[in-house]
Parts: C-alpha cells; sequence; structure tokens
C-alpha cells in the first residue's frame, strides 16, 4: 500500500520530506530545547508519520499544517537558512566528489606520448604539406569541444631558414592558463605564438611540428608568405583511473597501470605515470632482438592477455615512433633511429625533382649497408665511400644503442626481486621507462590503480580501455 500511495499521491512524499526535515533540525537542537520542546516536536514528527501510512490526503495535510506550527513554535529559527542550506549541499558535494576520486575512479590527463597509440598524449598533425587550411571559427569551436582540437597558424613574412625558439615568457599564473608565449625565429624576423598545449621549450617545436621526436627538422627554410607553422595540435586523452579493481585483486602482466613516480631515479618526481605491466617480483626479463619480451624463458606472444595490439605489428617495419613496434632493446632502439627519416628524405620526399626517388632509393641502400656492418662486422665494407660513412656514423649508433641500458640486447636483462615491477611503455621508440631508469623497478604498492574510461576526447579510444 505504501509504494501505491508513494507512487500517486503528491502529498504522501512531501509529508515525509517534512518530517525527515522537521526531525533533522529537531536533532541538531536537541541540547539546546527544553526536554518539553524536544518531546512535543517528537510527537508531532510520530503523528504525522502515522497518519502518512494510514490516513486520508485530507487527514495527511491537517497534520502537515499542525506540525508547521509545531516546528514554528517549538524550534530555533535559522539565520540565512537559504545560505546554509546551499553551503550544506556544496560541502555535501564536495566530499562526495572526493570520496569518488580517492576510492573509486580518479580524473587523469595524458600529458606525454609514451602511450601511445593506445593512449595519446599531446599530439600535432603537421598541416603544412598537404594542402589542408586552418578552418573558420565555429568548425574549430566544434572540433576543440568533441576531438580536442586547436590550430596554431604562423605565416613567414620573409625568406629565411629556422633559427630557434624562445621563451615562453614570464607570465602571471592567469596569462601562463591562457597561453604560454613563446617566439620563433627565422630569418631575422621574431614571431610570437602564443599555446597553452606546450608543456615547457623543449616540447614546443615538437608540438608545433618543427621538429619530430628525434630533433629531426621536416623544414629549415621559408619563403615570405609560406607558412611557417600550420598545425592541428590534439589534446591527450583524458581518463578515469579505476582504483576498485587492485583492491580486491593484485594487478596482473599486461594491464595498463597508474602509479605515483614520489622521488624515483629517471621519473619526474611527484607525479603519476601510465605503463604497461611487463612483469613481477621473482621473474626474470629479457627484450629479444624481435622486439618480443621473454619472462623466465618464455616467450610473449600476442596471445597474452594485454600484448594484443603491442605485438601485433609488421615485423617486417622497421620500429617508429607511435606505432605498435613491440618493445626494443638497444639494439632495436638504435635501429628505428636509423632508419626514420632525416632531413635530407624530408626534402626529397616533397620535391617535384625526378631524381628524387632514385635519391630517397639511395639513401635506403646505404643506410641499410651501414646498418648490416654495425649488426655483423663480417659485412662491413672493407674499403670506400660506405665504410667512410660508417666510422663516421659508428659513434652516433653506438650511442643510440645505449638508450636501453639495462636491456642493451638479447643477451642482457634482469631479475625483479620480490615486491617490485617492471613497466614499459607501448610506444617502445618515445617511452622512458625500465628500460633505461637507473634503478628500473619500483615497489607494487605504488600502484594506485588500473586505466579505466576515457571520457575526452571523442576518438576510436572513447571508452572503456582494459580490453
Amino acid at each position: 500500500m505504501s509504494v501505491i500511495r508513494h507512487l500517486l499521491w503528491k502529498v504522501y512524499r512531501e509529508a515525509g520530506q517534512l518530517a525527515d526535515s522537521a526531525e533533522k533540525i529537531l536533532n541538531h537542537q536537541r541540547d539546546e530545547l527544553a526536554p518539553k520542546n524536544v518531546g512535543e516536536m517528537d510527537s508531532a514528527i510520530a503523528r504525522l508519520r502515522q497518519v502518512r501510512a494510514t490516513g486520508t490526503k485530507e487527514e495527511i495535510q491537517a497534520e502537515m499544517r499542525r506540525l508547521e506550527t509545531s516546528a514554528n513554535q517549538w524550534l530555533n529559527a535559522y539565520p540565512n537558512a537559504s545560505i546554509r542550506d546551499n553551503v550544506e549541499g556544496f560541502v555535501t558535494m564536495a566530499i562526495l566528489l572526493f570520496a569518488f576520486r580517492q576510492f573509486f575512479f580518479q580524473p587523469m590527463v595524458i600529458p606525454t606520448g609514451s602511450a601511445q597509440p593506445t593512449f595519446n598524449g599531446i599530439t600535432s598533425e603537421d598541416l603544412r604539406f598537404n594542402g589542408q587550411q586552418v578552418p573558420n571559427v565555429l568548425v574549430r569551436a566544434a572540433e576543440w569541444a568533441l576531438f580536442g582540437y586547436h590550430y596554431v597558424e604562423v605565416i613567414a613574412t620573409e625568406d629565411g631558414e629556422f633559427a630557434g625558439v624562445e621563451g615562453p615568457a614570464p607570465g602571471s599564473a592567469i596569462q601562463n592558463l591562457l597561453g604560454r608565449k613563446f617566439l620563433v625565429r627565422v630569418g631575422n624576423r621574431e614571431y610570437p605564438v602564443s599555446t597553452s598545449m606546450s608543456e615547457g621549450r623543449q616540447d614546443f617545436p615538437r608540438h608545433m611540428s618543427l621538429v619530430n621526436e628525434y630533433g629531426t627538422y621536416p623544414q629549415r627554410r621559408f619563403k615570405a608568405g609560406k607558412p611557417i607553422i600550420r598545425c592541428r595540435i590534439k589534446s591527450g586523452d583524458r581518463l578515469f583511473v579505476d582504483r576498485v579493481t587492485y583492491n580486491f585483486r593484485r594487478p596482473q602482466r599486461g594491464e595498463t597501470v597508474v602509479f605515483k613516480s614520489l622521488k624515483h631515479p629517471g621519473m619526474t618526481a611527484n607525479t603519476h605515470y601510465i605503463k604497461r605491466l611487463i612483469a613481477l617480483g621473482g621473474e626474470t626479463v629479457t627484450i629479444g632482438d624481435d622486439r618480443h619480451v621473454t619472462i623466465n624463458g618464455r616467450r610473449i606472444e600476442s596471445t597474452d592477455s594485454g600484448f594484443e595490439k603491442v605485438y601485433s605489428f609488421d615485423a617486417s617495419l622497421h620500429p617508429a615512433s607511435s606505432r605498435y613496434s613491440g618493445h626494443v632493446n638497444g639494439i632495436g632502439f638504435a635501429e628505428g633511429y636509423w632508419f626514420s627519416p632525416h632531413e635530407v628524405e624530408y626534402e626529397l620526399m616533397r620535391s617535384a625533382d625526378p631524381s628524387a626517388k632514385a635519391g630517397l632509393a639511395q639513401i635506403a641502400s646505404e643506410k641499410a649497408a651501414i646498418w648490416r656492418g654495425f649488426t655483423n662486422a663480417t659485412m662491413l665494407p672493407s674499403a670506400g665511400p660506405l665504410r667512410e660513412q660508417f666510422l663516421r656514423n659508428k659513434a652516433q649508433l653506438d650511442s643510440m644503442s645505449r638508450s636501453t641500458p639495462n636491456f642493451p640486447d638479447a643477451a642482457n636483462g634482469l631479475t625483479v626481486p620480490a615486491g617490485q615491477v617492471l613497466c614499459f611503455g607501448d610506444n617502445t621508440m618515445n617511452s622512458s621507462d625500465s628500460r633505461m631508469w637507473p634503478l628500473p623497478y619500483f615497489p607494487e604498492e605504488r600502484i594506485v590503480g588500473c586505466s579505466g574510461w576515457v571520457f575526452w576526447p571523442l576518438s576510436a579510444r572513447w571508452g572503456w580501455s582494459q580490453r
């Protein structure tokens, strides 16, 4: 009967709210009121609840009026009652949001590209060479709201060569929030650029597509009237960190976990990292030249949970940034860097000269020959221009092969101590992780959760991430 009353009678619902509110105020004031007043209010609240359960609508309304009269007579009036209610509501909401964040789902911004393409950090698309233009204001607003895009365009006013970047200029907290200001120098001119997406001076040229991940310039020389910068900048993914699951079980290999850096050697202090969990305490890890991790002698495959995409790469392609390329050791890192496009190649790629294609083929052939000599001394040319070129580049290749000191090659790995974990980034050519940290592992207890729901921007990654 009470369920039917609740659904059909508005007065029934209002009477319940009135009784609950009167009891709440009475409980707040019990130690201040005379015993007689407390007794009167308790009786009035009890009568309303009894009539509410069995009486007619008219009887309920009459009892509500009697309770309001008793409340006005016996309870102390609160000054600024509406303000108190609003403050109470805000405080309650703040407590709920804090509890939600602390114990259930914590929001997180992916700032860097170490987890790409699983999760995107701040990335940019160079529009200078594909014919695309910066859209109008309405389109830009819609693309920002839905996809997190914003555009930057700088047009050269005179011919010149790229001469570096200065900044960011110091400013107030509000100014920095609105946008950090940089100066791009081309020839004898300085071009001011404001952006809120760049983390610092080192990241700015990369976000503006002036250089790639390896510091190579896609273009150095600019002509008047042509774009120095014309790029679409894409915001990093926003996701909720699942802080619930690991209260009931331990983290598992292959899951993307979020952990506190604290002051760990090699990590940015006092922040959160997101990486893929590779190994747990007591396990011995190596990285093969085939770009697969081996745990206790067993090669991890794309059929292992969590590695379906990471190890789905085409083995005939050299490892490259921002695409799935497995996990590289020192040799693999040097290979990826060596075979990435360099400045001369960028110029030939965009050249209308009929000989450009032959020039690219020649560079690819020379790169392959030098690489074979680096990995197999018996294939090193004994004399001639290729040997001289190899000798000029050997120090650079050696340096690149030492970029992952904890896993320099397939023969050298490590054993994770008990209670510690080992983590790698999915963007194996552009990730600071256990391969190069001075202390490669960290305590499992620093893991605060696993990746949960990617809620913005809209993309193929939108939705639940642990799949």
